[in-house]
This record gives structure tokens, sequence and C-alpha cells, in this order.
């Protein structure tokens, strides 16, 4: 479902906290089982907490893109991945981190990357064009955890946010030693899946 947040007059779009909220809001109340969100602010926004709460404990997964600006740590509301759904940072076709792309910083996070260079896109009022940024990347993450959540209903956002975050490339837990002893990640590696 197609929630507008920003205005999309203005190039880049802007928009206000309280209408992103609302967004998320109206979303979980309309049945979202994943909410993507591309976009974000360098501002400390402690609005987006109990919304991302609310989806969190309403059975929604959040994705968030990092942000654009080569930062250490993501801009809002990513930056609460700490807390309540994931991260998303950017890398090009041979994994090497985009220079763009705000990292996961020094707290414990909910962060992965995935493509965000040159990828191929439709645009406003028809055709295709590349765009680079973490707002490209997201959607792929948004479209892994809609993947696991198709596979399994009963699955919570912390259960998808984990077979995410634990089995990325970089992560501390995704060797085949730990998937394979961590009850939580046998889906993982089941052979049905």
């Amino acid at each position: 479902m197609p929630i507008r947040v920003l205005d999309g007059y203005t190039y880049p779009a802007s928009g206000r906290r309280s209408w992103i909220v609302a967004g998320m809001r109206w979303a979980v109340d309309n049945g979202a089982d994943i909410i993507n969100m591309s976009l974000g602010g360098s501002f400390e926004a402690p609005s987006y907490l109990p919304a991302l709460k609310y989806a969190n404990d309403n059975g929604v997964v959040v994705v968030m893109s990092s942000g654009n600006s080569g930062r250490s740590q993501p801009g809002f509301p990513g930056r609460y991945a700490t807390e309540y759904g994931i991260c998303v940072g950017a890398v090009d076709r041979d994994r090497n981190d985009a220079f763009f792309s705000n990292k996961a910083g020094d707290n414990t996070m909910n962060y992965v990357t995935a493509p965000g260079v040159s990828i191929y896109s439709s645009i406003p009022g028809g055709g295709y064009a590349y765009y680079n940024g973490t707002s490209m990347a997201a959607p792929h993450v948004a479209g892994m955890a809609a993947l696991l959540k198709s596979y399994d209903k009963s699955l919570t956002p912390s259960q998808i946010q984990n077979l995410i975050s634990a089995s990325a490339y970089n992560s501390d837990t995704s060797t085949s030693t730990n998937l394979e002893n961590n009850s939580e990640l046998d889906m993982i590696v089941s052979e049905d899946f």
C-alpha cells in the first residue's frame, strides 16, 4: 500500500515528522506486515519511537534507510533500530560500502547492507532510471522481510529482524556453527526454506 508522507513537490522531497508517524500508524491499522521507510533526516526525532513501538507491538516489521550523508551512524528514524526495526545501508555490486551510506555506528542495532548503487528503478511519470542511495537499498530488505512473513505468518518482528541481521555477511552470528546451534535461526538452514 503506497502511503504518501512527503510532499513530492520539492527535490529532495520534504515533509513533517507528524506526517511520517501518521503514515506508519495508518499502515499498521490497515493491515501492513512490513513498512519500508526510504526516508530520513539528521535530527533526532523522539516522536518516531512510539510509532515504531506501535508497529512492533502489532507484529509489523519496519525497515528504514540509514541515510546518505556518509556519516559514522544512521540518520533518523534508522538510528532507532537499536530498539525497533531494521536499518539498511548501501553497498555496490561488489559488496563495497557505498561512500555515501551512513554506517551502523558504535551502538548495537539491527543493521544490514543491501544493493544501493546504480539501482534500476521506475520513476514518476513513467520510465526507468538508475539511482543511488540507501532509499534504494531498504526495499531489498523489506522484500526479504515480506518473503519471510509470507513463509510463516507467525514470525514476530524480532524473529524476522534476527533472521535477516544474523544471517548477514558480516554478522557476529552468521557462521554456520552459530546458525546450526541457534534454534531461532534453524529456519535458515532447513531444507524446506
